[in-house]
């Protein structure tokens, strides 16, 4: 579906670099090109995909604006879809702008956040997970996380889809036929479920577990460090992240608000949240922090629990621990460089057996290599993602959840012994579901927030 109009926008990132790369897309590219491009030396015969070496002329053709290599793509074997040309110019930012100003008055529109993956789209140059997994590439936090984007971009997550999709498509099928011919089978008990709604099941279950794994790598493990005023938990921020993030003094509340920072250990990037410390608050400001803490330890993937060994544990301790300890919680008794003032033993009273308790001491670094492992083990076992297809995308894990409920529904009505149509709704439904992660069933709106969320250029 090629669009009526032509656009155009920087898809490098604006600042001072070598190469700033200005693309154009539509029907007119190729005779704004002509317009305003002079080649060095001869003629240029705009053969596919072959880069030319110039200069970028002003509108009235009295001026260089740039000296540029520029490259035409014809439809359909682009990257929209459409007829592109891409200009590389010095990544001066000035530069830029005045090419992207000459573009505009000679026709072309800006393209809009997404718009170029929004025509690829919908020119059937890539489906909708491929569109967004190259969003997800483009963002990723892990080498891990751009690899899973690299693969669906490859449709690794679209043949998956297709596989299902034939699995329903004839389970719906068989059904169909037998509603047509319910007057020419004899009377019979309820019918069996159809071995494809199973496999569908089994499937979309597989699928839906690797999402876990592939939030953690794409938007990083969310670590809490929480405890009483005062045992170290601000140093300990400083201490992961290698440089001083937080303030850290001996007056206890020095932290109010919460500080975050990302780490990577062992490939995978750990958003580490520093906290107020947990006690009786004394004025508005501080009860604000306080409660802020909880709500972030409720959605902590995992909360790190600090203790002074130095001083003995006091009722504070005891109430942090006591709300804490039925999460994914490691307990981290810091000051180690100090006389203990109680043992491990002791704290075992209060912390559940299988629970991790490691001494450290945020000032000099000892036990944080062993913190950092128990960080990344916390999140579950090694990496099982060798080879699978990975759910990186919420909307994906959404519609997989949707399309699994359907088919339960499905093989519940056919146990049950309900009209085999309410089943046949079910399964169309579930196929709907799947179609709407690749974007063969998908709303207009819907498209619009995804691509709109994507940046300029992109």
């Amino acid at each position: 579906m090629l669009r009526q109009d032509t656009i155009a926008s920087l898809i490098t990132p604006w600042g001072v670099s070598g190469v700033g790369i200005i693309r154009i897309s539509g029907p007119e590219s190729l005779a704004i090109a002509r317009r305003i491009f002079r080649p060095s030396s001869g003629g240029c015969s705009w053969k596919s995909h072959h880069l030319y070496h110039g200069d970028i002329l002003s509108l009235d053709g009295n001026a260089v604006l740039d000296e540029a290599l520029i490259a035409f793509m014809p439809h359909p074997h682009s990257f929209t879809g459409e007829d592109v040309i891409e200009i590389n110019c010095h990544g001066n930012p000035l530069i830029l702008q005045s090419v992207l100003d000459l573009l505009l008055q000679l026709g072309c529109r800006m393209a809009r956040p997404g718009e170029f993956s929004e025509r690829a789209f919908m020119n059937n140059r890539m489906d909708l997970s491929q569109a967004e997994a190259l969003a997800a590439m483009i963002s990723a936090k892990s080498a891990k996380a751009c690899a899973m984007g690299l693969a669906q971009l490859k449709g690794s997550l679209r043949k998956k889809i297709e596989d299902l999709r034939l699995l329903l498509i004839e389970a719906i099928a068989q059904m169909e036929a037998e509603i047509d011919f319910a007057e020419d089978l004899a009377e019979q008990k309820s019918p069996a479920v159809p071995p494809q709604i199973v496999a569908a099941e089994e499937q979309i279950r597989s699928l839906l577990s690797t999402y876990k794994e592939a939030r953690v790598y794409a938007e990083g493990l969310r670590v809490v460090i929480t405890g009483k005023p005062n045992v170290g938990k601000s140093s300990l921020l400083n201490a992961l992240i290698g440089r001083k993030k937080a303030i850290v003094t001996d007056i206890p509340g020095t932290t109010r608000d919460l500080i975050t920072d990302t780490v990577h250990i062992g490939g995978i990037p750990v958003n580490l949240t520093d906290t107020a410390g947990i006690r009786e608050p004394r004025d508005m400001i501080e009860k604000e922090g306080i409660e802020l803490v909880w709500n972030h330890l409720a959605e902590a993937d995992a909360v790190i629990v600090m203790l002074d060994g130095s001083s003995a544990l006091t009722d504070e301790d005891q109430t942090i621990i006591e709300k804490n300890k039925f999460g994914n919680v490691i307990f981290a008794v810091n000051k180690s460089d100090l006389p203990a003032a109680w043992n491990i033993e002791d704290a075992k009273k209060f912390v559940p057996a299988d629970k991790k308790i490691i001494r450290i001491s945020a000032k000099f670094g000892n036990g944080l290599e062993e913190l950092k492992k128990t960080i990344i083990a916390s999140h579950g076992d090694e990496d099982k993602s060798a080879g699978a297809v990975m759910v990186i995308n919420l909307r994906h894990k959404l519609a997989l959840e949707k399309a699994l409920r359907l088919l339960q529904s499905a093989e519940e009505n056919l146990m049950s012994g309900a009209s085999m149509e309410f089943t046949v709704f079910d399964m169309r439904e579930a196929l709907d579901s799947l179609d709407e992660i690749t974007g063969r069933k998908i709303t207009d709106d819907i498209l619009d927030r995804i691509f709109s969320s994507f940046c300029i250029g992109k």
